[in-house]
């Protein structure tokens, strides 16, 4: 797995889909679906709710979609699939990994 600061993380993100946060794409690890916040959001979360879910959880827990129920903080993380964000602060916190860019797939 892939240990970074939040900075790195942020660097990352941005070189691979831009500066909007909204359009971030993550993988679920355990059923492979492709999701960013702006998903959430027309799922009907608030902007800064579903910026964190889109990280950590699949949109299949909204009840739509394939009904996977997975979330990168239950008992089994990401299954070594993700990646691990270590805050300012020195919490380390596990995340999905990011989407495949357009151009990778």
């Amino acid at each position: 797995m892939i240990k970074q600061t939040l900075d790195e993380w942020r660097t990352e993100a941005r070189e691979r889909f831009g500066d909007r946060t909204a359009e971030w794409k993550f993988k679920c690890p355990r059923c492979g679906n492709i999701q960013s916040p702006k998903d959430f959001v027309s799922r009907g979360a608030a902007p800064g709710e579903a910026a964190n879910r889109a990280y950590q959880e699949c949109i299949g827990r909204t009840g739509e979609g394939k009904g996977c129920d997975w979330a990168a903080y239950g008992f089994l993380g990401t299954l070594g699939y993700g990646r691990v964000v270590v805050t300012p602060d020195g919490q380390e916190v596990e995340v999905f990994d990011f989407a495949p860019r357009e151009q990778d797939s």
